[in-house]
């Protein structure tokens, strides 16, 4: 019987096309103020260098999944800093303050994004108020996630919020749910993750944990998940039959 739902983020409770522009937004905001340089270069700035960023990180994924991630997140962090400073043509505080800054600005950006998909919300309070414990496994980091759900209104409805950073791994193989297990102290059938990628439902699959693929707006792929859904907020009426 399922005890524990996993909800990535990025995907499944928010949608990542209406994130982005807001972020952009946003970066330029915080900076802008504190840093000097006019809303349009810090835009310009952050553009290019989180480019950069995810594209290392998607590359790293692919490469050597077992890092140390909490070690390559704040080299990656600080770098995303640097380029950005660079960029604007603002001097970059200095080396040991680079990765702090770059949390410090998540922290204030994300509870002011909205990006949450329609019926998300409610579905997730109806699904604590049944008596699920509700997690997240997401590949983004627990801070910027407190943020999100923060801004959505439902961070007391979730246990803890699965980033890499919490179980030092990255979401790029089955380790990253076998880790998340064991930190948990639960069994893969206690467990459910809830995922639009298809490659993430295989990685829980080969686990033995049950899987539900949220298609969104994204074209049906064929994979061997155990349940489909097109919205977010059909997981309550689905829990049913996976129970």
């Amino acid at each position: 019987m399922v005890k524990v739902i996993f909800l990535d983020d990025g995907g499944v409770m928010n949608d990542n096309n209406l994130r982005t522009p807001q972020w952009r937004e946003l970066i330029a905001q915080y900076f802008s103020p504190r840093y000097g340089g006019t809303i349009n270069i810090w835009k310009t700035a952050n553009r290019y260098a989180f480019t950069r960023l995810m594209d290392r990180y998607e590359q790293i994924i692919e490469d050597t999944p077992l890092i140390d991630f909490n070690k390559f997140w704040e080299e990656e962090m600080s770098q995303w800093i640097t380029e950005m400073f660079t960029i604007a043509e603002i001097n970059p505080p200095s080396v040991n303050q680079r990765y702090k800054i770059g949390q410090e600005a998540e922290k204030w950006i994300t509870p002011r994004v909205k990006s949450a998909f329609p019926g998300i919300v409610d579905a997730i309070i109806r699904l604590e108020n049944q008596g699920y414990t509700l997690c997240t496994a997401s590949g983004e980091v627990s801070w910027s996630l407190k943020g999100y759900l923060t801004g959505m209104g439902v961070i007391e409805c979730f246990t803890k919020l699965y980033g890499p950073d919490l179980i030092n791994t990255l979401k790029g193989s089955k380790v990253y749910y076998e880790n998340i297990l064991s930190d948990m102290k639960i069994l893969p059938e206690d467990a459910v993750i809830v995922d639009d990628s298809a490659t993430q439902i295989k990685f829980a699959k080969e686990l033995g944990i049950k899987t539900v693929h949220v298609l969104n707006s994204l074209k049906c792929e064929k994979l061997s998940c155990d349940y489909h859904i097109n919205r977010p907020n059909e997981l309550v009426d689905l829990m049913d039959k996976v129970d």
